[in-house]
């Protein structure tokens, strides 16, 4: 059976980080939405969302990324996807939501904020 890991912790440059490995889809989109969400209301952190040990993603967690990047901004929070090649660097940039959704290689390219 597929599954998802998700771990949740502050990176150096006060970035909050969702690590997610496994596959994101329409069985598993759940926990990476709630896992967002407890970043969103428990601080006001930026939130990086980390895909690079993950192997699929379908539309459905396009779409999480998608709504959470869009609640971040209202709020006048950071938000971004890191990811480094393989199919959801791919599916990211055929459909265009690295146009609007801030993506990096590695939360190593995410600048410093104060926390």
């Amino acid at each position: 059976m597929r599954g998802l890991t998700i771990q949740n912790s502050e990176l150096s440059n006060g970035w909050r980080c969702i690590v997610v490995e496994g596959e994101v889809d329409l069985a598993t989109v759940e926990e990476l939405e709630t896992a967002i969400e407890a970043v969103f209301s428990s601080n006001s952190d930026p939130l990086v969302v980390d895909l690079t040990s993950s192997s699929f993603m379908d539309s459905t967690g396009l779409k999480a990324l998608v709504m959470a990047h869009r609640r971040f901004d209202e709020n006048g929070r950071l938000f971004a996807v890191a990811v480094s090649g393989g199919p959801i660097s791919r599916l990211i940039d055929l459909t265009g939501v690295d146009s609007s959704v801030r993506v990096v290689a590695s939360t190593d390219d995410l600048e410093s904020h104060p926390g």
